[in-house]
């Protein structure tokens, strides 16, 4: 058998994933790392261009547009941000405002997505 049965759910899992990975970083550091550690964010940013990836991988898969739901729209401007910009350029703010407080909201809307999935 080849290909995804279900490419929704198969990015949702991933997107947990991801979001897993973001809270356990999120739990290690605190604001003072955030702003000492540029290594820290470099990973934080990565963990977010990726969920970014598989917001859009789910709603391509689940048949809709990218920004018609704001949380999807939200990951993917994200992506977009930190994908496209320049380090200097980067919104720091936004991606600490992501990972303290998204990460648990956007876990809590996966598993919800899976169950009805």
């Amino acid at each position: 058998m080849t290909g995804d049965l279900r490419p929704d759910r198969h990015a949702l899992l991933e997107l947990g994933a991801l979001l897993d990975q973001l809270a356990i970083l999120r739990d290690e550091g605190d604001a003072a790392r955030f702003d000492a550690d540029a290594r820290y964010r470099w990973v934080l940013h990565r963990l977010w261009i990726a969920a970014g990836n598989e917001a859009l991988a789910y709603t391509t898969a689940a048949g809709k547009a990218v920004r018609a739901e704001a949380t999807w729209a939200n990951l993917y401007d994200l992506r977009n941000h930190l994908a496209h910009s320049r380090l200097p350029d980067i919104d720091e703010a936004l991606v600490r405002r992501f990972t303290w407080s998204r990460t648990g909201p956007l876990q809590r809307t996966v598993q919800d997505q899976m169950r009805r999935a």
